[in-house]
């Protein structure tokens, strides 16, 4: 007997010969992995990734990593980030969003004066509970799913950074900002914090991911658009290849046996005597190894107290 359900199923896609990142504007109403299991369908691998979960109800910038760029999900994952948040005033939820249960509720009576001048108290380093619901593990269980489960847990607290906050716009009862935080930050936490600082409650009620460093919004494609480059074996624009994926990482090219070496998992003297030319303690954290001769990403070297230059990656393709 037939399955419909198999002859209704895509046709499966021959592999993207693509090693690098997709940048994606991840629309509102789907989750991280929905956009994940997309683009592996698209790009026709099971090796896809990405850079940072963004909510179902956000939308805007995901760096999603494909082959072996899901190698470098540390190194992109560690950058600052940048949203644009509309708040809606007299409220209070759980989850700190609008798609939260509604604990309580206040008049709002704010001008812009009194919300700019709140607002911009509220940049620079502050420690603050995470919110419950969130995917912070305490003893190997995640922060949800103590809210789920309605169980007691000590919330912990993080440090969280926020700046460039910049003012667009509000209404009698929202506001809309632009602003950067750095990784790890909840912008939830930033609008809760204000609607406390007004007297009058807050929830996010919109979230745009704006910036994912050193990526902005404007090089991003939706999904519709990559898949009709891939259609069209056109990987332009939102498609960035291994080796101009770190542009703030310093970068060294070799050949030869020192190419060999690499590839055997060794440093040698020649690319060690390099490294320490180049390399600064005091600002780098990495250093890229690229061919001279093809131009590819082949390794990132990290420096280690008592071991010296060590390979944290190696690139195969």
């Amino acid at each position: 007997m037939t399955n419909n359900s198999e002859n209704n199923r895509p046709p499966k896609r021959d592999p993207v010969p693509f090693d690098g990142l997709l940048l994606v504007d991840k629309p509102s109403g789907i989750s991280s992995h929905d956009v994940v299991s997309r683009l592996r369908r698209i790009m026709g691998t099971k090796s896809v990734g990405h850079s940072g979960t963004l909510d179902p109800m956000a939308s805007g910038l995901m760096a999603c990593l494909i082959n072996e760029a899901t190698k470098l999900s540390q190194y992109i994952l560690e950058g600052d980030k940048g949203y644009r948040v509309r708040i809606q005033f007299g409220l209070r939820t759980d989850t700190l969003d609008t798609t939260g249960e509604v604990l309580e509720t206040h008049p709002v009576d704010i001008n812009e004066a009194s919300l700019l001048a709140e607002a911009m108290k509220l940049q620079g380093e502050m420690e603050v509970e995470v919110p419950i619901y969130s995917a912070i593990k305490v003893q190997g269980k995640k922060l949800y799913e103590y809210a789920r489960q309605d169980k007691d847990v000590v919330i912990p607290k993080k440090v969280m950074n926020f700046w460039d906050i910049k003012f667009l716009g509000m209404g009698t009862d929202w506001a809309e900002f632009d602003l950067r935080c750095s990784k790890g930050s909840y912008i939830r936490t930033w609008v809760d914090l204000l609607g406390n600082a007004l007297g009058c409650g807050a929830a996010m009620s919109g979230l745009r991911r704006t910036y994912s460093a050193p990526y902005y919004l404007e090089q991003a494609m939706t999904l519709e658009a990559i898949e009709e480059c891939v259609k069209k074996d056109t990987l332009s624009g939102a498609f960035v290849a291994m080796e101009a994926a770190l542009p703030m990482v310093k970068r060294i090219r070799v050949k030869g046996q020192d190419q060999v070496l690499l590839g055997n998992g060794q440093i040698s003297h020649d690319l060690r005597s390099q490294l320490i030319a180049v390399f600064k303690p005091e600002e780098d954290q990495y250093v890229q190894i690229l061919s001279l001769d093809s131009g590819k990403l082949l390794a990132i070297v990290g420096l280690e107290p008592g071991r010296g230059f060590v390979l944290k990656r190696v690139f195969k393709y």
